[in-house]
């Protein structure tokens, strides 16, 4: 179930996504592609856990790396993220999806693909929830131009056409593309998605299983 949101935030919902694989379908491509989602109460203390492991004492080469990520984090400074992560009132939701089973039609069409996981992540998200409203989706800046217009326009279209999400009209989503060096959430949802990424992929779940109680929404696609 998702937590109980305080009065300050009972009329709206921040959902900060990121991804965990590749869209491609070579034989060095990844099984699985993940979409996920973080979605906090609060976002001060998920500030403060970044904040307090760059604080540590750590190794001069990790000082200098601009950006903690998943794939770049030494073991153990991992799992203080995680416990610190666990420790914040926040709910995670993410897709999986199998990607030998994606129609061979539209294995090039990455960008359709990637749209539409983040749509129905995001709808599946809201309906949870119920009626919040406005809806802010932040997400890390990769897309430019048509692609990010593109992008916008399709889960503004799909949170809209969600039956049970409540969400009024377009003018109360707000989506935002955000450089994520500079946002602790995104960087958090990226650790996030790793972990779940690394569980389906090695059935290795020391990471995932530090944050299990924090799920709200699981699903394998198709």
């Amino acid at each position: 179930m998702p937590y109980n949101r305080d009065e300050s935030n009972s009329n709206f919902v921040d959902i900060y996504i990121d991804e965990s694989g590749d869209l491609g379908f070579t034989q060095q491509s990844s099984e699985y592609f993940v979409m996920a989602a973080l979605v906090p109460c609060n976002t001060l203390p998920i500030q403060r856990c970044f904040k307090k492991i760059r604080q540590q004492k750590m190794k001069k080469k990790m000082k200098q790396v601009p950006e903690l990520k998943y794939n770049n984090t030494p073991p153990e400074m991992k799992r203080r993220i995680f416990r610190c992560l666990a420790s914040c009132d926040l709910d995670i939701a993410y897709l999986i999806l199998h990607k030998r089973q994606v129609p061979l039609h539209i294995r090039d069409k990455h960008q359709i693909i990637y749209n539409y996981l983040a749509a129905s992540l995001v709808s599946k998200i809201t309906a949870c929830y119920g009626t919040f409203d406005p809806v802010n989706v932040i997400i890390d800046q990769s897309l430019y131009g048509l692609q990010k217009e593109h992008f916008d326009d399709y889960l503004a279209y799909k949170m809209l056409e969600f039956p049970d999400n409540g969400i009024a009209d377009r003018s109360r989503i707000t989506i935002m593309h955000v450089d994520s060096q500079a946002e602790p959430c995104i960087q958090a949802v990226d650790f996030i998605a790793g972990a779940i990424h690394r569980k389906y992929r090695s059935d290795e779940t020391t990471h995932y299983d530090l944050i299990r109680e924090k799920m709200i929404l699981e699903r394998v696609l198709p």
